[in-house]
């Protein structure tokens, strides 16, 4: 008998990309899943492929990292991304689109939602942009640290009394990816059933701002806006602490309750850490006392002197079996090496231009399928003639059209 590889869950979908930075990701997550994306680039090769940091060999990693698995294309046209016979063609093939500008230049450029859908009625058009299609902000301009900022994000990251600290890379690419590969799962689930395309209206700051932690939560519940605290924790036993090899991050509390206190109160005390008996006396419950300067300093100065001969591994495998919520700070190479990461399978190896990377893998798994990055990201218009020459002489008919399996 011979084995047949399992079908990925996407196996018949095809994608065309023609998205900038912003939306690459959620391509890279389709094309995980199994989907045919077809990523349209000018000659020479989209503006996204030198986007820094590079290697040595000239390989932007941000590029590498979000075009894995996909095709790439070069069409006719005096534009990147302007609707052209060509295009319509290959849409024609398709059953999602991807974009990710505002609606003002995709509007110039034939490929407005609205106007796409009118011609392609069973047609997916994903359009993720920074502030959506539609409201007074629509066509504004944004950057990767405008919509951090404009989603409410930067107002959590950094030090009370310095400027906000923006998250490395392109955080809003990643946020607006994943909202929009996961409402794109939803409208092809409708696809399959009715025949019926959809437009799926991804604006990226409202992705950030449904990304905020529980700060959201805390405004409903505690009447409390959530404000940038640095390393610094609100309420003793919550937050970053020193130990031998670097730092933790320890929750002894939360909202003002003392969650797990008595296991760490244990914890210090069984290590013969001197005055940690302290911690049983009545204040310590007390939301007021436990949310004071002088509480705060006197824990911190009790668990970093336990912490300090310990490293931050022998902390979390130690705090984790009292059923305390503690983790370790971890650099790359502690990721890399991580036993619950390495066995899982997470980090997957993809050779670009004769050079192994590491990739991190993708957010999901299923049963018998492997679900992962496929072959590296393809050289400037590397597909063009085969995707071509498949295409038909007229793209299908509204009836016509379906998803294959």
């Amino acid at each position: 008998m011979t084995a047949t590889a399992s079908p990925t869950p996407l196996e018949g979908i095809r994608v065309i990309d023609l998205s900038t930075s912003l939306g690459t990701y959620a391509g890279r997550l389709l094309a995980d899943l199994g989907a045919d994306v077809i990523k349209v680039e000018p000659p020479g090769g989209a503006p996204e492929r030198s986007i820094p940091p590079l290697t040595e060999d000239g390989i932007s990693l941000p590029f590498a990292f979000t075009e894995a698995g996909k095709r790439s294309v070069v069409l006719d046209g005096p534009e990147i991304g302007r609707s052209t016979d060509q295009l319509e063609r290959l849409l024609g093939t398709a059953q999602i689109l991807l974009t990710s500008e505002g609606p003002g230049v995709l509007r110039r450029r034939g490929l407005h939602p609205e106007d796409v859908t009118r011609r392609h009625p069973g047609l997916v058009h994903v359009s993720v942009s920074p502030f959506g299609l539609t409201g007074p902000w629509a066509d504004r301009p944004a950057s990767d640290l405008t919509l951090l900022a404009a989603g409410g994000l930067l107002a959590l990251a950094g030090e009370a009394d310095l400027p906000p600290v923006r998250a490395f890379g392109n955080q809003t690419s990643v946020i607006s990816g994943v909202h929009a590969a996961t409402a794109a799962l939803i409208a092809v689930l409708v696809l399959e059933e009715t025949g019926q395309g959809q437009i799926v209206d991804v604006s990226a700051q409202e992705a950030v701002a449904h990304s905020l932690e529980n700060a959201v939560q805390y405004v409903d519940l505690e009447q409390t806006v959530r404000h940038r605290a640095g390393s610094g924790p609100v309420e003793a036993g919550t937050g970053l602490f020193a130990c031998s090899d670097g730092w933790i991050y320890l929750v002894g509390g939360l909202g003002g309750l003392p969650l797990a206190w008595d296991s760490i109160t244990d914890w210090l005390e069984s290590a013969g850490v001197e005055e940690a008996a302290q911690l049983n006396e009545p204040r310590w419950r007390e939301r007021g006392w436990r949310r004071s300067e002088e509480a705060v300093r006197t824990f911190r100065d009790l668990f970093e002197r336990f912490a300090a001969h310990r490293t931050k591994r022998d902390l979390y495998e130690d705090g984790q079996s009292r059923g305390i919520s503690i983790a370790p700070v971890s650099t790359p190479e502690d990721l890399l090496n991580s036993p619950q990461l390495v066995e899982r399978g997470f980090f997957r190896p993809v050779t670009v231009n004769g050079r192994t990377l590491a990739f991190p893998g993708s957010p999901y798994r299923f049963d018998g399928v492997d679900v992962a990055p496929g072959s590296p990201p393809a050289q400037p218009g590397a597909d063009t003639r085969a995707v071509l020459d498949a295409l038909p002489a007229a793209g299908p008919t509204a009836e016509t059209r379906g998803v294959a399996r």
